[in-house]
């Protein structure tokens, strides 16, 4: 899949497209880029047109100084107005399910549905942003080789570490790519952002969420909670998951999306569990 570019305030952003039919954006998640959805992409584009960004700093996107939640919605909606889409969905993998999450909540008459898959709508705790100064000390101080070395296979369930080793080695070399000021700059909007939970609460769309059990970065239970609070909710329970079930568990993952995405360009409201796997 090749890039395409757009620039915003003098920044390149890339991104790739695939397939045709209604649109839906993916976006990765921190540390990641474009690349992660390539394999549902060749799946997903016999319907739809997947339109998947690199966030800035991450894959061939230009790093953005003082970046925000509210700088990478702005980002997509760019996007979407270059590629003239009136209405589409959106799903976000971890930090990715920040920038959806704060995209919905400015942009929702855009939308036909969005999606957090291992991420939700909530702000940082005052725990979460320790831990996050934290993590900036640490890429501060060794460019961030030490803390990608150990972020990054800590992403999967212990289980699956074993069977997705090339995985997880293909994932530390594309993070060790990224510069210390990207992976800084994501950290600070992270822990800046705004929760977005009465969001959750008040929307008529569709809201897919993808939980992983074993997941220790997105908490299964308080995810499981805020799942509950939509109106249209779509819940995919994981077991034997950690943080990447796009690579844990695909099959089950895939076809969640491709259920939640059916329902995007339906009318009913009807609540949908895809139940553990």
């Amino acid at each position: 899949m090749t890039d395409q570019f757009l620039t915003f305030n003098n920044k390149k952003l890339t991104y790739a497209i695939h397939g045709s039919g209604p649109a839906v954006m993916l976006i990765h998640g921190y540390t990641e880029s474009k690349e992660i959805w390539f394999p549902m992409a060749e799946i997903l584009g016999q319907k739809y047109t997947v339109i998947m960004p690199d966030l800035p700093g991450h894959g061939n996107s230009e790093v953005i100084e003082n970046l925000s939640m509210e700088i990478m919605a702005k980002l997509m909606d760019v996007l979407a107005d270059k590629l003239q889409l009136e209405r589409f969905s959106m799903i976000g993998h971890s930090m990715g399910g920040y920038v959806t999450a704060c995209y919905a909540a400015l942009n929702e008459h855009r939308l036909n549905g969005f999606g957090f898959f291992h991420s939700s709508a909530r702000g940082d705790t005052a725990e979460g942003r320790a831990n996050r100064e934290r993590v900036m000390d640490i890429i501060e101080k060794d460019h961030g080789d030490s803390f990608i070395n150990m972020f990054v296979p800590d992403l999967f369930f212990e289980g699956n570490r074993e069977r997705l080793a090339d995985e997880i080695k293909t994932l530390q070399q594309r993070a060790l790519k990224i510069s210390k000021q990207a992976l800084i700059e994501s950290q600070k909007a992270m822990a800046a952002r705004m929760g977005h939970i009465d969001l959750i609460a008040d929307t008529n769309l569709p809201v897919l969420y993808i939980i992983g059990k074993q997941d220790n970065k997105a908490d299964y239970n308080l995810v499981l909670a805020q799942a509950a609070l939509a109106k249209r909710a779509f819940v995919l329970s994981l077991d034997d998951c950690g943080h990447m079930g796009y690579l844990e568990k695909f099959d089950d993952c895939l076809a969640a999306i491709e259920g939640f995405l059916l329902a995007c360009f339906q009318t009913n409201d009807s609540m949908t569990a895809f139940g553990r796997r």
